[in-house]
């Protein structure tokens, strides 16, 4: 088949497909560092102001779904772990964008910004990460707050995932 410039294409498909990406070096899921098999996610801290209560229960616990569902890492104590990720929850805010005509609100965003500490005990190594999300609540939508919340800390897990996520250029 040739598309409109006289190039000859090839139509792919599924295994195909992962096939070439895994021949490209891509993989799946996250990478931890040479030998860690364990983790440890304590509570983490926070520190916002106003106090936003129970933010650190709710972000630590979905951290530790994520990286059961999309590692291979096992969540362990501290004590016996191969490496541990910290933080603290820096800011929470929610942001009103848009007032209805009794000043109710309709549009707004939520904001969270947290600092990470991974120590790689194994390979002697430790890093910081600053991770933030902005999440949108559409209250017009039939959202509620609590359902923005809880896919805001969601999807930040998966970000704070992403950006402790081991690289072999990092030193």
């Amino acid at each position: 088949m040739r598309n409109r410039l006289g190039c000859r294409c090839f139509k792919l498909s599924g295994p195909w497909v992962a096939i070439l990406i895994a021949g490209c070096g891509y993989s799946a899921g996250y990478r931890a560092p040479p030998g860690v098999l364990t983790v440890a996610v304590p509570i983490f801290n926070n520190a916002t102001f106003p106090l936003r209560r129970e933010i650190e229960y709710d972000l630590t616990n979905a951290l530790r779904k994520e990286i059961q569902t999309r590692t291979s890492l096992r969540i362990v104590d501290s004590g016996s772990a191969d490496m541990a990720i910290h933080g603290t929850v820096r800011h929470f805010k929610e942001r009103v964008v848009a007032e209805g005509r009794v000043d109710q609100k309709i549009e707004s965003s939520i904001s969270i910004d947290v600092e990470v500490f991974v120590e790689d005990y194994l390979n002697s190594k430790q890093w910081r990460e600053r991770v933030t999300i902005r999440e949108p609540l559409s209250i017009q939508t039939g959202e509620t707050f609590d359902s923005a919340r809880g896919r805001a800390i969601g999807n930040l897990a998966e970000k704070i995932l992403e950006q402790v996520e081991y690289w072999e250029s990092e030193g």
